[in-house]
């Protein structure tokens, strides 16, 4: 092989790699997106029909235990007299009664995919405008019809009117 032929080789395999590098569809596609915010809307809201995001809901329960004691004293008494003086005896312990109060406090969090809450938000503004636009359009054909049709009926008079003057004298 000679040297034109191994740099016409080198050349080749230069212009393959450069065409291979360059010419990716993927990566123009990537570009066009990651550029331009109006197609990347438009992609995105292709992709949010296909593959919603996930909306996640966590909740949480804290338990506080709130402890009352409540003592209540019922002592059953007995008087003893011994030698003209009187005791008091106790022949039960006093009771104590513990009230345990338990107080539940549920914490619940919701994560919202806020890319969907946008273009909701963005569908009715769009839809708001679009039904301002169709009240201003048809109120002003709404005036033009009207306007046309008083027209033809004030012709429509003039011409009896002159019609039934010129009768008058035929």
């Amino acid at each position: 092989m000679g040297n034109k032929s191994k740099i016409f080789i080198i050349y080749l395999i230069c212009l393959i790699v450069l065409l291979i590098s360059a010419c990716n569809p993927i990566r123009k596609a990537e570009r066009k997106v990651l550029n331009n915010i109006e197609s990347s809307e438009r992609v995105f809201r292709e992709l949010e029909k296909t593959r919603p995001c996930a909306n996640d809901t966590t909740i949480i329960t804290k338990n506080d235990t709130t402890t009352l004691v409540d003592t209540i004293t019922n002592y059953q008494r007995d008087t003893i007299t011994i030698n003209g003086t009187q005791y008091i005896t106790i022949k039960e312990k006093p009771k104590t009664i513990v009230k345990t109060v338990t107080v539940h406090k549920v914490h619940t969090g919701y994560i919202v995919d806020t890319r969907r809450l946008a273009i909701t938000l963005d569908s009715v503004r769009y839809y708001k405008e679009s039904l301002k636009q169709s009240t201003n359009t048809s109120k002003k054909w709404r005036l033009r019809f009207f306007g046309l049709l008083g027209i033809l009926i004030g012709f429509i008079l003039i011409k009896r009117f002159v019609w039934s003057f010129l009768n008058i004298y035929n």
